[in-house]
């Protein structure tokens, strides 16, 4: 019997889920803390974008230049009241972010 590898095709599979798996990360992240957002004029919630890391490694997730005191709304400063909505968004994901990883890998490397 011949040894056929299949390491090319299960890393190409493994790359690629890398990459569905961040976008949904973001996505997800970014609908949480939009949803935990203080109201103003809707440019926070629109500004609150992620982006992948290269290689797919990770995602940022936070507010674009449009809504520069995102910072200050998330962490608060002497007098203002830190109103966090990031990290809050971030931590709610996590049992959708594991779903996610799941169901995505499950399909895609050929799982039951």
């Amino acid at each position: 019997m011949e040894f056929k590898s299949n390491k090319n095709a299960v890393l190409l599979a493994m790359k690629l889920c890398k990459k569905e798996f961040c976008e949904g990360v973001g996505t997800l992240v970014v609908a949480e803390a939009q949803a935990r957002t203080v109201v103003d004029t809707g440019n926070l919630r629109r500004s609150e974008v992620y982006e992948a890391m290269p290689g797919n490694e990770g995602v940022y997730v936070g507010a674009n230049e449009s809504a520069p005191y995102a910072l200050t709304i998330e962490k608060g400063l002497s007098g203002h009241k830190a109103q966090p909505f990031l990290e809050p968004g971030a931590m709610a994901s996590i049992p959708k972010i594991i779903n996610v990883a799941e169901v995505l890998y499950r399909s895609k490397m050929g799982g039951s």
